[in-house]
Parts: C-alpha cells; structure tokens; sequence
C-alpha cells in the first residue's frame, strides 16, 4: 500500500506541476495541490475492500465477526471463547445458547463443499438473521505425530434444526 501511494504521488505530482516560461527568467515549476483524500480512495479501490473496517471506514480491519462475516478494525472486536464476535452482536452472542452442529475433518470434505458452507452461513444471516458460526479447529494426533484440521459449525441451539437440514450435503 505505501509503494502504491509513493507511486500515486509521484505521478500526480508529475502531471500537476506545470512549466512557468517568460523570457526574462528560466523555467521553474509550480506545483499544484494534490489531493490526499483522491489517493486514499484510489487505494481502496486498488485493495481487497474487506481489509476495511464496516462501521470505521478509515480504519484497517483487525478481523472478521463470526456472526455477520464482515470486516472490524480492533475496537469494534471483541473476543468470546476464541471466537471474534463485532460489538454490536455481542449481546446476541451472549444471550442465546450455542451448539456444535458438526465437526468435519477438512480432508474429508472438498473445496466445493466448504465454499457451499459459506454461501449457507451467507444467505442465513443476510435473509434470515440467522447466525452460524464457522471455525477452523486442530487437534494433534499422537500417535501419528500429524496436526489435524477440522471445520467446525456451531449455531443457535433453537436454529440447530433447520441449519442441520441446510447443510446436509456435507453428510
């Protein structure tokens, strides 16, 4: 990001200085004023717009809620039991009672159906307001001396129903 604005500022500066001739005096140049605000948002545009704070858009994101998926700077995060909740759906973190739907172990499921888990999550929340949280877990097998990634889906124990028949196809 600061090499892409270095460059900006150059080729802004390039283009706005204009040449002063008379023919008492040699060329100078004058500068124009650039505009910071313009490189900003060209940056932005440039960059992944998840790396962006939701509710703070001049602040670089720390993290993903695990409710809404969207992208929080630090001070809208908060962490509850290793999950990274946004402050404003703390309370309904806290409020409603959670459990663990499924635990897949990631070399059993394929791409396909991770990225079908996430659209699920997606449409959940944005047309139902129905949270799912999706984590990746590691277990350490002693006895092949190998880590183990699992995915984890964990919901509202009061949704567990209907989320088990959404997300069947992993079965």
């Amino acid at each position: 990001g600061h090499r892409f604005l270095k460059l900006k500022e150059l080729e802004k500066a390039s283009s706005s200085e204009t040449v002063v001739k008379s023919k008492s005096e040699p060329q100078k140049f004058v500068p124009r004023p650039n505009n910071n605000g313009d490189i900003l948002k060209a940056i932005k545009t440039q960059l992944n717009p998840s790396l962006y704070c939701v509710d703070h858009e001049d602040m670089i994101a720390s993290g993903q809620c695990a409710i809404s998926g969207e992208s929080y700077c630090e001070h809208c995060l908060t962490k509850q039991k290793d999950i990274k909740v946004a402050k404003k759906y703390l309370d309904l973190y806290l409020d409603s009672d959670w459990t663990e739907v499924a635990m897949i172990a990631n070399v059993e499921v394929s791409q396909d159906a991770v990225d079908r888990i996430v659209k699920v999550k997606r449409s959940l929340w944005q047309e139902r307001s129905m949270p799912m949280i999706v984590q990746g877990h590691y277990k350490i097998n002693v006895q092949t001396d190998a880590i183990e990634a699992f995915t984890v889906i964990i919901v509202r124990k009061d949704d567990s129903d209907y989320i088990q028949k959404e997300i069947s196809f992993i079965a």
